[in-house]
């Protein structure tokens, strides 16, 4: 069995382990496959740690294969980051299984709560547009229409899954691998520990969110037992070298990006959110101010972040596409960073089976000729230079903290471990 695993690993820690540890023990897996967030991540931040150092860590604690999310999935809303991941593990044409955590393991559930969703009834579309004109936000309007597919009986069942995020997640999972008509399994575990948005640090489990605030608020000692100690060694030597980057470290980048005027072209930026950038720009200080400067009754911060992300990478509305209806990113090409001698080994299946051309390299990216294939080619390139952009900006910000020269993302070669 060949278990994939979709994730950000902002950071790795103990719950991650779990799960790997889940899919060798439990599943039954003798392959593990990662596709992995770039730099910056789907709630529109930017990451802790690089890419590269992420995926060697995860290496180093398990995975045998990792490949990259395009920045335009990553950053994403929901459905579309868990569509870019799935795109890319389904293209490799070896992975069988899905595997992700949530708080209610029941897939039978989550599966009824997904086809609701796609299948949009009249009840589920008319719900929907009638929270949305009374002025609720997204989450809102998409829970009373989701209610309204399900008895009175289940109406406390269902309202209690879709409060929780990994949830969620899993939903848009299963949403992804059906329009994908995708034949991999999706499998749940049971999230253990601290929840997603808990900040408190008790025990072994906690939440990444609470990693990253003790980290930046100096407290780095405080996550000793919450990752695995390899890592955790990895970290406090970032931490004493002071290469963690942190969300207000994009300001000065992202407040000259945003002085362009209309904003409208770039993705989850429409009319209404642009003027609202402009009016208060004035009075931009750093992303997190502003942020909760600009957002309103019916856009949530977090959509904000993924437009203000947006803005800063480049990534506009043509790089993305209908699909049934809906605006998903656009995938036509899997870039893998890194992998073990176990991962080695799959490379020639993946080689005979892929449905998507692979790199190791983005120099290798530039120079294939798209046209062999169904995708366009000019449009290609424009996604792959956003990708490389991505991660440039990542390295320019990086480099301006530590006063030190980052390796060029043209001249990398992916992670052998």
């Amino acid at each position: 069995m060949i278990t994939g695993i979709i994730c950000e690993y902002n950071p790795f820690h103990n719950g991650h382990k779990l799960q790997i540890d889940y899919a060798r023990k439990t599943l039954g897996s003798d392959k593990i496959v990662v596709a992995l967030s770039p730099d910056f991540t789907q709630r529109g931040e930017i990451a802790l740690l690089s890419k590269y150092e992420r995926t060697k860590i995860a290496l180093e604690l398990g995975v045998d294969l990792i490949v990259q999310i395009p920045i335009n999935a990553a950053t994403d809303s929901a459905l579309g980051y868990a569509y870019g991941g799935i795109k890319v593990l389904d293209s490799l044409g070896i992975v069988d299984t899905l595997l992700f955590s949530c708080e209610d393991n029941d897939i039978d559930i989550l599966t009824k709560i997904a086809y609701c969703e796609l299948n949009e009834t009249n009840s589920y579309t008319n719900t929907l547009t009638s929270s949305l004109k009374k002025g609720q936000n997204y989450p809102t309007s998409r829970e009373n229409a989701v209610l309204s597919c399900f008895m009175d009986s289940d109406s406390e069942r269902i309202r209690d899954i879709l409060s929780k995020p990994n949830n969620i997640l899993a939903i848009e999972y299963i949403k992804a691998i059906k329009l994908l008509n995708s034949n991999i399994t999706p499998v749940c575990m049971k999230r253990v520990g601290a929840s997603y948005k808990d900040n408190n640090i008790e025990g072994n489990i906690a939440s990444a969110s609470a990693i990253r605030n003790a980290i930046q608020s100096g407290n780095i000692d405080t996550i000793k037992y919450t990752v695995p100690n390899q890592a955790y060694n990895s970290y406090k030597r970032f931490y004493n070298d002071n290469t963690f980057l942190y969300p207000d470290d994009v300001s000065p980048m992202l407040g000259y990006k945003l002085l362009q005027g209309n904003l409208t072209e770039y993705k989850d930026c429409n009319e209404e959110l642009s003027n609202r950038i402009n009016n208060e720009l004035h009075s931009f200080t750093n992303l997190t101010s502003f942020r909760s400067l600009i957002k309103s009754k019916n856009t949530t911060e977090t959509r904000i972040s993924r437009a203000l992300s947006h803005v800063l990478l480049d990534i506009t509305n043509d790089l993305y596409e209908d699909i049934d209806g809906r605006i998903l990113p656009y995938i036509p090409y899997i870039y893998i960073l890194g992998l073990n001698d176990i991962g080695s080994k799959l490379m020639s299946d993946i080689k005979d089976r892929c449905t998507l051309p692979y790199f190791t390299s983005y120099n290798d990216a530039l120079e294939y000729s798209f046209k062999e294939s169904s995708y366009d080619n000019s449009s290609v390139l424009k996604l792959i230079s956003t990708d490389i952009g991505a991660t440039r900006i990542y390295n320019m910000i990086l480099a301006n903290k530590t006063n030190k020269e980052v390796t060029s993302e043209l001249s990398r070669k992916f992670l052998v471990v």
